[in-house]
């Protein structure tokens, strides 16, 4: 059965401070494919790892490139653009250039920005977070198989992140057909669809209990 690659989401949260360090560290030791983490800007253009939009400037956090250095022989390394600034990309990709990162998935859910990554990291795995209100009721399966893609193409994603429950085989089907990956997202309370994932044939997840290594 197809096993997807485990990322753990903003690392090792049961047991640590999420985005930090520790829980990085935490998730890779316990056996963990890989790592994601939010990539904000502070107010001295710095790339800091922080999740809400609204962080508090006056407290410091990890830096990026500190990240990148420590865990870029670790295994996969997940990061979401969560700024709304276009510099971030240059910032990040001078960074991923400059630690000669191999194995990373730049991702965001602002999709204006990811043909900047595609511009400033042609060869990089490119993730187009899909929002499910996107997604219309008079929408057919077909249609909305044609419209995912369609974004793909025009952000220049070649992985989609999309709800575990809203992917039907023929989209994955249609995904792999042309190349791209598909990812998922397990919440704590859905770790026991984990299996649902594989039979769907899904190539990457990221979880928040990294408890459900322990069961695999």
């Amino acid at each position: 059965m197809n096993k997807p690659l485990l990322i753990a989401h903003r690392g090792d949260t049961i047991n640590f401070p999420e985005n930090t360090f520790e829980s990085f560290a935490s998730a890779f030791e316990k056996g963990a494919d890989g790592v994601e983490m939010d990539a904000q800007l502070d107010k001295d253009g710095e790339v800091i790892i922080v999740h809400d939009f609204m962080f508090d400037q006056n407290k410091k956090y990890p830096l990026l490139r500190g990240v990148v250095e420590k865990f870029k022989d670790k295994g996969r390394l997940e990061i979401e653009l969560k700024s709304l600034e276009p510099q971030i990309v240059d910032k990040v990709a001078n960074i991923i250039f400059a630690y000669r990162v191999k194995n990373y998935e730049i991702t965001s859910s602002v999709l204006p920005l990811l043909p900047h990554v595609k511009k400033a990291l042609p060869d990089a795995k490119i993730g187009m977070i899909f929002r499910k209100n996107m997604i219309e009721p008079w929408m057919s399966e077909e249609f909305i198989t044609t419209f995912i893609e369609g974004y793909m193409v025009l952000t220049g994603a070649n992985v989609l992140h999309y709800e575990f429950d809203l992917y039907t085989k023929e989209l994955v089907e249609s995904l792999h057909e042309k190349g791209y990956l598909a990812h998922t997202l397990l919440r704590r309370k859905n770790t026991d669809k984990y299996k649902h994932i594989q039979e769907m044939g899904l190539d990457q997840c990221t979880f928040d209990d990294i408890n459900l290594l322990k069961r695999l």
